[in-house]
């Protein structure tokens, strides 16, 4: 099991952002013997060599062992952790981001690792500059977030906090417009108007944001359901909502 200091990323698309973002901190890869050579295999084996980082073949049983988790696509990284993956800090964002377009995401209480990870990928592929989530009540970013959120945990800030409410008022008080989710809003994402720099809040599909979350929120917007179901996956949720606001910041001029 990896020590203290030391974390398993797996996964080709994770092991592949974190040899291409901080290539110092991997010690070793490690490859399943059963798996297939392909072009993804030799790219990473020649970027591992470029970098003089050790590759070893190990049998399926180690791998399993050592990675902890079943979908880990016969490849991992043991690599020195970054503290809570916080290069920056909400401080940071107050301070430097007031005046512009910035996106950042805050997830409340998301305790299945697999949407915190998809959440993730998705605050990233919109252009978020961070994604704030609680230290308590919420999955930890383990090899299988790390998994599902195919290396943007590498790219995007994630800033663990000990207070969600205290970090909104200090995000606010800096100037950013703070938008909340949640199904019995009044208004849609769609008719509500958004200025930046912005903050979108978002809980988890059944229980939603906690009441003293959902105050210290500006307004707050629901997705509109035209068909049977009451509600979306979470990571599906973030992606329309970050994906509309994204399109607001070209069709403003931000």
């Amino acid at each position: 099991m990896p020590g203290r200091n030391i974390e398993i990323i797996c996964g080709y698309h994770a092991v592949r952002h974190v040899l291409s973002e901080r290539p110092h901190d991997v010690l070793d890869i490690f490859i399943a013997q059963n798996r297939k050579q392909s072009a993804r295999v030799d790219a990473l084996q020649a970027a591992c060599n470029d970098a003089s980082i050790p590759v070893q073949h190990i049998s399926p049983v180690k791998l399993n062992r050592l990675a902890d988790i079943k979908n880990h696509q016969g490849i991992a990284a043991r690599c020195r952790k970054i503290r809570d993956n916080m290069r920056t800090s909400v401080a940071d964002l107050c301070a430097g981001n007031r005046e512009t377009d910035s996106i950042i995401l805050v997830l409340d209480r998301v305790m299945d690792p697999h949407n915190l990870g998809a959440c993730i990928r998705t605050a990233d592929a919109a252009g978020a500059h961070a994604v704030i989530i609680p230290r308590d009540h919420s999955a930890p970013l383990n090899a299988t977030v790390k998994k599902a959120a195919s290396g943007a945990t590498e790219t995007i800030d994630v800033i663990t906090v000990t207070n969600i409410a205290r970090s909104l008022r200090q995000l606010r008080d800096s100037g950013y417009a703070i938008i909340g989710t949640a199904g019995d809003a009044d208004n849609s994402i769609y008719e509500t108007e958004v200025t930046f720099p912005l903050v979108l809040v978002m809980g988890p599909e059944q229980k939603g944001l906690r009441h003293n979350t959902r105050e210290h929120c500006d307004r707050l917007v629901n997705i509109p359901m035209h068909g049977s179901v009451e509600s979306l996956n979470l990571s599906v949720a973030a992606g329309i909502c970050l994906y509309e606001i994204r399109r607001r910041v070209k069709t403003t001029g931000k």
